[in-house]
């Protein structure tokens, strides 16, 4: 069994314990670091496997959440797609309907959760069954209404008395998105991240001695330095690792070692020591590479968080001339992004309607898909509320996203700020 097997049977493990010793609560939140909740992920994807022995249902959802008014349709639209094709593969499969309630509700958290209810009473194999919805938005239009429709969806789940049917989130144990809910139990998903890279590097890599071995192992061993503080050895390790990088002309291992150097200085407050490794990053990164980009980027987040606007601007302006050159048009706009939000004040507003109108420049040559998956429509909404009284402005703009992206193409965005 690999190491990422074993944790994942481990996750199993708590996850019954979980279930089990919270039958009656509506809603399950994982909490971990990012590592963690990407693990969590990746169980409750296995149970949709052909490897899954269990009876439980589970119905996985990563779809943006765009109101909660729109969002458990939305989930319902979806599996009623799939369901008509089971209909029309598979004889006597009973009627599976929409049932409006006559109640009134805040959101449409009702037009999900009735439908599992008939659901189970449609099939005698579900009646023992657990059915779980996990949902991971993967951009979220409104924290706030996510939190009511959510809350709404744990009411009725209580008021039904029906224990079968739970809600699954997972989010970052510390940076939480939603708020404190009494019909939520929460659970801590620990793993040994340092001990799991060893474990998988010694699983995938049984060759002792080899310059490659011997820099994942540096590397590995720096992280665990480095995740206790103890910032001599990491730099020890990680100069090691720069060294094992150049003999094999490893450039991309060369740079992720300088990066992590950076990141040991940071912590150990030696601020001088990690600029100068940024700039030996500079000398020596591939120009014109995604990873030179990623590395500018990098700079520019370490200068705002030591006050330093100007520069750090700079730096996203670099990255964003890289990013241009090379065709990588999703992060030029990410970097204008970031220095239009930068110049968000009463004073800088023109600078930042500038650097928004850059990114609708970028738009015009994007794949569809590229355009899609970025924060045009972020962008694009900020943007609009920018041009105030401006309606011809408006229009455009208006016109031009309802081309891309068709009418409700708004998303919900922070009041302007007034400093």
């Amino acid at each position: 069994m690999n190491p990422v097997d074993l944790e994942l049977v481990k996750l199993k493990r708590q996850w019954q314990n979980v279930v089990k010793a919270n039958d009656k609560m509506p809603m399950l939140i994982c909490h971990g670091e990012k590592h963690e909740t990407d693990l969590f992920d990746g169980f409750i994807k296995s149970r949709l496997s052909e490897d899954y022995d269990g009876e439980d249902l589970f119905l996985i959802h990563y779809q943006e959440f765009n109101g909660m008014d729109a969002f458990g349709q939305n989930l319902f639209d979806e599996w009623k797609e799939y369901y008509d094709l089971l209909e029309k593969n598979e004889e006597n499969i009973p009627k599976w309907e929409l049932n409006i309630s006559d109640n009134q509700f805040d959101t449409d958290a009702n037009k999900a959760f009735f439908p599992l209810l008939e659901l189970k009473k449609n099939f005698p194999n579900l009646k023992n069954s657990k059915i779980y919805l996990y949902i991971a938005p993967l951009r979220i239009s409104n924290i706030e209404e996510l939190s009511i429709w959510i809350k709404e969806w744990c009411k009725l789940c209580e008021k039904s008395e029906n224990h079968d049917i739970k809600l699954v989130w997972a989010e970052h144990h510390t940076y939480k998105t939603l708020p404190e809910n009494s019909l939520a139990q929460s659970f801590r998903v620990e793993v040994d991240i340092h001990q799991l890279m060893q474990n998988t590097a010694a699983h995938t890599n049984r060759k002792k001695n080899s310059v490659d071995t011997d820099f994942q192992q540096q590397i590995l061993t720096a992280s665990n330095h480095l995740s206790k503080g103890r910032y001599r050895e990491a730099e020890f390790s990680l100069k090691t690792a720069v060294k094992l990088a150049k003999e094999q002309n490893n450039k991309q291992g060369e740079i992720s070692a300088y990066f992590m150097l950076t990141q040991a200085f940071i912590a150990d407050r030696k601020k001088e020591k990690a600029e100068d490794m940024y700039q030996k990053i500079f000398e020596e990164v591939d120009p014109n590479s995604p990873l030179e980009i990623q590395m500018y980027m990098n700079y520019g987040s370490y200068l705002l968080g030591n006050s330093k606007k100007s520069r750090a601007e700079k730096a996203f302006e670099k990255a964003a001339e890289v990013a241009k050159e090379i065709g990588e048009y999703a992060m030029v706009i990410e970097c204008y992004r970031i220095i239009g939000t930068l110049n968000d004040t009463l004073l800088s507003k023109d600078k930042m309607i500038e650097y928004f109108e850059k990114c609708l420049e970028i738009a015009k040559i994007m794949e569809p898909s590229t355009r899609e998956s970025s924060s045009l429509k972020f962008i694009a909404s900020m943007l609009f509320i920018k041009y105030e009284d401006d309606n011809d402005k408006k229009i455009i703009l208006d016109q031009e996203m309802k081309n891309y992206f068709g009418e409700g193409w708004k998303v919900s965005v922070e009041k302007p700020k007034h400093n």
